[in-house]
């Protein structure tokens, strides 16, 4: 009887229901896409540590993240070497650079990223292919293959400026780094020297693999020993995690995105309220009507929470259907890894259900005021 109660009062009022139902939905989209950016942005973050191979990373004590990673000396790469159970130690050197189409005459925003000439350090397969591609030859760089359109085309022999010094697009690679920059380019060691002509001795990024049968936490705790205060030694997940959280909780994006969430999640809320305070309180005195009758108030109560439910499953079903085409054509416009997981759908939905359990709580504590002796 409850089930068939709720689904009456749901579409007693088809209008009604109707526009609430869409309002909801609305909210779910937008929870969708700020939870989906808020992913991305968190992948992002750290996608470049996926295409290279470490155990243990070495960066400056003033570190923030892979946009500002500030820079320490080269020697303390010879250091590391000498640590136990230290097998192979690399660098990697990052810097923001202005990017200028010659035909265009569009300047845009790129990361500069240096690889060493060994391919040990790497863990894509297209970028170890090409590496020699950029070492044979200075002034050569490989393009990231999602960078914006203001590059100008994504294609090999095409020629550009980097801070006034002309280079040549040798190779082509994908990673995607949107929230950083408008594109990314990879240059060897020297190349990256005589763009941002910065010390020679300075380094980004030191990467560090373990020697056959070390121990990562042993090593790590022998390199922070052995090693002056003026660089950090982190285990490959210490540090991307670390990168992550930082990117997410402390930087604009990551909080924004955040902000998003709890703005559409309460909206949502409220359209729900609003709509079953109203039924309620147009069906006051059938609620009346039903203690009379000797109905407990906690069976009232699961009627309203079911309505509730109904309508919560109807406006998530439709929320999720857009949010696919949505995230395809926002992935489409701005060239960033956004995908609709199972995970992220899942969560949407827990987030809905916890929507629908706030609004009806609230909302039917009017039923206290459904008093039977008013009908008399």
């Amino acid at each position: 009887m409850r089930i068939f109660l709720s689904w009456y009062n749901t579409f007693e009022n088809k209008k009604r229901t109707s526009a609430a139902v869409a309002g909801i939905a609305f909210s779910v989209i937008l929870i969708f896409m700020q939870l989906g950016f808020l992913k991305t942005a968190r992948v992002t973050s750290t996608r470049l540590y996926d295409y290279l191979d470490f155990d243990i990373v070495i960066t400056s004590d003033k570190y923030e993240y892979m946009d500002d990673p500030d820079s320490f000396d080269r020697v303390h790469l010879i250091q590391a070497r000498v640590v136990p159970g230290v097998g192979k130690v690399g660098m990697v050197n990052l810097s923001g650079a202005a990017w200028l189409d010659r035909e265009t005459e569009i300047s845009s925003s790129c990361l500069l990223i240096s690889v060493d000439r060994d391919p040990a350090f790497l863990r894509n397969d297209e970028i170890s292919e090409n590496l020699e591609s950029i070492t044979a030859k200075t002034n050569t760089v490989m393009l990231d293959r999602l960078s914006h359109p203001e590059l100008g085309p994504v294609e090999i022999g095409r020629t550009a400026s980097i801070h006034g010094v002309e280079v040549e697009v040798t190779s082509l690679f994908e990673i995607g780094l949107g929230f950083f920059a408008d594109g990314s380019i990879i240059v060897s060691n020297e190349t990256f020297q005589n763009l941002v002509r910065q010390d020679s001795r300075k380094v980004s990024l030191g990467l560090v693999k373990l020697a056959p049968g070390a121990d990562g936490n042993e090593v790590k705790d022998a390199m922070r020993e052995s090693m002056p205060p003026d660089v950090l030694i982190f285990g490959r997940e210490e540090f991307v995690t670390g990168e992550q959280d930082y990117f997410i909780k402390v930087k604009p994006v990551g909080i924004m995105f955040r902000m998003g969430v709890l703005v559409a999640f309460i909206v949502g809320a409220v359209i729900l309220f609003q709509v079953l305070s109203k039924e309620i309180a147009t069906k006051i005195k059938e609620y009346a009507t039903l203690k009379a009758m000797g109905f407990k108030t906690s069976t009232i109560y699961i009627v309203g929470f079911q309505q509730a439910l109904i309508m919560a499953i109807m406006s998530y079903l439709p929320a999720l259907a857009i949010s696919h085409g949505v995230f395809f054509a926002a992935r489409r416009a701005s060239r960033l890894p956004m995908y609709l997981s199972n995970d992220l759908a899942l969560f949407v939905l827990a987030l809905t259900l916890g929507m629908c359990v706030i609004s009806g709580v609230l909302a039917l504590r009017r039923i206290q005021l459904a008093d039977p002796a008013e009908l008399f």
